[in-house]
C-alpha cells in the first residue's frame, strides 16, 4: 500500500537522479547468509565455498586470540559482519569502481559496529577459498583495532595483518604460520623493498596510492623479521608506546631495540635476497569446537535490504543505492526496511521531509523494528541539531531522548546509540556529567570514532580533567588528517600539561599567541 508514494519520492529524490542503471543491479544477484558463532557472512558467491571460508574463520579466532592474548577475546561482542562479492564486478558495485581497482578487501569500524569486505574474485569455489587470505588480513585488523585506541606504524599494520593472513591448518587441530603471501611476493620482484627508513616513516595519509602495495610487502618482510628473528617482540610493546606518544619512528626503533637502523636494514635487505623465510607450527587450542555454519538463501527481498544498508553504513558508493531502490520498486521488492535504509540516506543527506515521508508510509505495525526506530531516532535528533538553539522543539527533543534510552536499553553495545542519547541530553540542557556519562559509554565502544572522541577531548577539556583529557587527545591526534583541527589540539593538549608543568606555561602562551596571530592574518 506504499508502493506509489515511494515511487514519487524516488523521482524527486535528489541523489536519486543521479544513480545510473548502467550500473550493475546488485538486486539482481541471489545472495546468501553464513552464520557461525561469531561471523555473520553475506555473500552472492558459491555458499559452500563460504561455508569453508567460515569455517576456517573460526580455526583462525581461536589460534589468533591466543597468540595475541587473552585480552583480544573480551574485544566482542557482537558476531563480525562480512560482505564476501563474487566478483570485482559485484564488488565495485558496493565500494565504487576506484577503490575496487585499488582494494580485494577492506575493514572498517563506525559508532553502528565493525564490519569487513571481501572480494572472493568469482572463479571457482576452490579458488575462492584463497580469498581467506584477505579475510584472515581484515579480521587481524579487527582483533588490533576494535575498541581501543593503541595505534601502530603502519608498516606494522599492514605487514602484521599479512604475516597472519597466510595460517594454514594442514592437519585438523594444527596451524601453521609464516608463509611468503603470493602478491606481497611478486610487489617485492618486481618493484624492490621500500627503503628502511622511508618504510619506518610511512603513514596512510602520506603514502601515494601507488606506492602502498610496496608498504603492504616491504611491512610483511620486517614484520616476519621482528616475530620470527628478531628475539625483540617484548621492546616492540615500547616502540609502539613512543609511536604512540609521537617519538620519532627512526629514532625510537633504535632506542627501544637497542639496534642500530643500519644492522637491521642489512638484514632486510638479506632476506629479500636469500628469499627465504621460517614458518611456525601450532596445535589449535584445545578448547576450540569446530562449527557447522548455517547457511541460508536471503529472499530477493531480504537481500536488497541488506545490500542498502551496507551501501549507506559504508558510503562508499551511495549513488548505486539509487538504482537498487529503482530495482525494488519495479519487481515489487520494497519492504519496511528498505523504506527504513532510504530515509536514513535523506537523513544523511539532510532531507528530512522526504526521510519523514518514507518513515510515515511504514505501516504501524512494522515500526517495532529496530532498524526503524534507530533511523526514526536519528532522524529527530538530525533535525532538532540542524535547528538554531532557540527554535528547536523541546517536546521533540525529548522524544529524541526517550527513543534513543530505548536503543540504549536494548542494545547497549552499540556506540550510536549512546551518542545520539548524550546529543539529545546536552540540547535538552542536561548538566555537563549527566550527559558525559552516556557520552563516555560511546567513547568506550567506538574509541576510533573521531567525531566522538572529539566531542569527548572538548568536553574533558572544558572540565580541565588533564588526565583524562591527555589520554583521549593523544591517541586522538593520529587519527586527525586536518590539519587546523590537529594543530588545535595539538595546542589544547599542550595547555592542559602547562597547568600541571607551570614553568612550560610560558612557551605554550607563546604558540597560542602565534596561532591566533595566524587567524588575524588570515
Amino acid at each position: 500500500m506504499f508502493h506509489r508514494t515511494l515511487a514519487l519520492l524516488v523521482i524527486f529524490s535528489g541523489f536519486m537522479l543521479s544513480a545510473c542503471s548502467a550500473q550493475q543491479n546488485l538486486g539482481e544477484e541471489t545472495w546468501y547468509q553464513v552464520d557461525s558463532t561469531n561471523f555473520r557472512i553475506v555473500t552472492n558467491g558459491d555458499p559452500q565455498a563460504v561455508e569453508t571460508l567460515a569455517r576456517d574463520l573460526e580455526r583462525y579466532r581461536a589460534v589468533a586470540l591466543k597468540l595475541l592474548g587473552a585480552k583480544g577475546a573480551r574485544q566482542e561482542q557482537h558476531r563480525l559482519t562480512i560482505y564476501a562479492t563474487a566478483d570485482r564486478q559485484t564488488y565495485a558495485g558496493l565500494v565504487g569502481p576506484e577503490l575496487a581497482e585499488m582494494t580485494n578487501g577492506l575493514f572498517d569500524t563506525t559508532a553502528q559496529g565493525s564490519y569487513a569486505l571481501v572480494n572472493l574474485d568469482g572463479r571457482s569455489g576452490e579458488r575462492q577459498l584463497e580469498a581467506r587470505e584477505f579475510l584472515f588480513h581484515e579480521y587481524t585488523h579487527f582483533l588490533s583495532y576494535n575498541r581501543n585506541t593503541t595505534h601502530y606504524p603502519y608498516w606494522y599494520s599492514e605487514g602484521f595483518a599479512e604475516f597472519m593472513s597466510t595460517m594454514t591448518f594442514p592437519v585438523a587441530g594444527r596451524y601453521k604460520l609464516g608463509a611468503i603471501p603470493e602478491e606481497r611476493a611478486m610487489t617485492l620482484l618486481y618493484t624492490s623493498p621500500m627503503p628502511l627508513e622511508e618504510l619506518l616513516r610511512a603513514t596512510v595519509i602520506s603514502t601515494p596510492d601507488e606506492e602502498k602495495p610496496r608498504v603492504y610487502a616491504s611491512g610483511w618482510m620486517l614484520a616476519h623479521w621482528l616475530i620470527m628473528e628478531s628475539g625483540k617482540v617484548d621492546q616492540f610493546r615500547d616502540y609502539v608506546r613512543a609511536y604512540n606518544n609521537g617519538a620519532d619512528p627512526v629514532e625510537s626503533l633504535e632506542s627501544t631495540f637497542g639496534v642500530k637502523l643500519e644492522d637491521v636494514e642489512k638484514r632486510y635487505e638479506q632476506l629479500f635476497q636469500e628469499g627465504e623465510f621460517d614458518m611456525v607450527g601450532g596445535i589449535v587450542p584445545k578448547e576450540f569446537r569446530e562449527v557447522s555454519p548455517d547457511v541460508q538463501q536471503l529472499s530477493p527481498q531480504r537481500a536488497v535490504a541488506e545490500v542498502g544498508h551496507f551501501l549507506v553504513l559504508s558510503g562508499y558508493n551511495l549513488a548505486g543505492l539509487g538504482s537498487l531502490l529503482q530495482y525494488a520498486h519495479a519487481n515489487g521488492l520494497m519492504s519496511p526496511e528498505l523504506i527504513a535504509v532510504q530515509a536514513d540516506a535523506e537523513t544523511r543527506m539532510g532531507n528530512y521531509e522526504v526521510a519523514e515521508e518514507l518513515l510515515a508510509s511504514v505501516p504501524v505495525a512494522e515500526r517495532n523494528k529496530f532498524r526503524y526506530q534507530n533511523v526514526d531516532a536519528w532522524l529527530g535528533l538530525t533535525r532538532q541539531a540542524n535547528t538554531a538553539g532557540e527554535e528547536r522543539d523541546r517536546d521533540e527533543l525529548k522524544k529524541v531522548r526517550d527513543k534513543f534510552v530505548f536503543l540504549v536499553n536494548n542494545d547497549e553495545e552499540t556506540a550510536s546509540h549512546w551518542y545520539g542519547l548524550a546529543m539529545s541530553m546536552q540540547m535538552l540542557g542536561y548538566p555537563q556529567e549527566k550527559y558525559l556519562e552516556m557520552l563516555e559509554q560511546a567513547y568506550l565502544r567506538a574509541p576510533r570514532q573521531v567525531h566522538i572522541a572529539q566531542w569527548l577531548a572538548q568536553e574533558l577539556y572544558n572540565k580541565r580533567d588533564a588526565d583524562y583529557f591527555a589520554r583521549v587527545a593523544q591517541p586522538l591526534l593520529m587519527e586527525l588528517d586536518d590539519q587546523d583541527e590537529y594543530q588545535q589540539m595539538k595546542l589544547m593538549l599542550a595547555e592542559m600539561r602547562a597547568e600541571q608543568e607551570p614553568g612550560v606555561r610560558a612557551r605554550v602562551d607563546n604558540a597560542l599567541a602565534a596561532k591566533e596571530s595566524e587567524s588575524n592574518e588570515g
